[in-house]
């Protein structure tokens, strides 16, 4: 729900991450697709990053956040902070890293 949100303390987020993939479930025909806010420090810091989430009819889906994380060097607290109209479900999270190859 609007408002709603999760929070880790104390990520690294200088270790090559790129991105975020969050799983997500919802059903939410005939709404505004809601969106999840990456914000670091406080649930209403910095935003770092943004998703929209669509309908997905009750299925889990992998949406990826990928680029530059703006603002979001070193070690921080991240929130995904819910926004918008419309319930959804997250079932999993995890970094997007950038490996090096040579």
């Amino acid at each position: 729900k609007e408002g709603s949100f999760l929070g880790f303390s104390q990520v690294n987020l200088s270790m090559g991450e790129i991105g975020f993939e969050v799983l997500v479930s919802s059903n939410i025909k005939g709404k505004s697709a809601p969106r999840l806010e990456f914000r670091i420090d406080r649930p209403k810091g910095k935003v770092i990053g943004t998703l929209r989430i669509p309908d997905t009819a009750d299925t889990t889906f992998a949406l990826k956040l990928t680029g530059q994380l703006r603002n979001a060097m070193g070690v921080h607290d991240l929130f995904l902070v819910a926004k918008g109209e419309g319930e959804f479900n997250i079932s999993g999270f995890s970094f997007i890293s950038n490996y090096w190859t040579d």
